[in-house]
């Protein structure tokens, strides 16, 4: 498996349990997608973190009501640099 899809795959592992609207784990894969694309595009947490938040109320038409969209930004970022140091 080559690094792009091991790093993808920890990312989607954190965002599996990431559940803003109460929806379920597992329920989001499009804004899994979209918001990984998110990660390889971005490396500052708040920008980051606009982003996802754009993605998901996007996909719900409503204001994320939970989570922790700057937590979340960090958390993945820190998974991308620590993955890209390790190659």
């Amino acid at each position: 498996m080559n690094e792009t899809a091991q790093l993808n795959f920890a990312l989607a592992d954190v965002l599996q349990t990431f559940d803003p609207y109460k929806a379920g784990e597992g329920f989001y894969d499009t804004e899994m997608a979209d918001t990984i694309y998110a990660v390889h595009e971005e490396d500052d947490a708040e920008k980051l973190a606009a982003k996802i938040r754009r993605i998901y109320e996007h996909s719900f038409d409503a204001a994320m009501p939970g989570g922790d969209p700057i937590q979340l930004a960090k958390t993945l970022l820190s998974i991308k640099h620590n993955h890209s140091c390790s190659l």
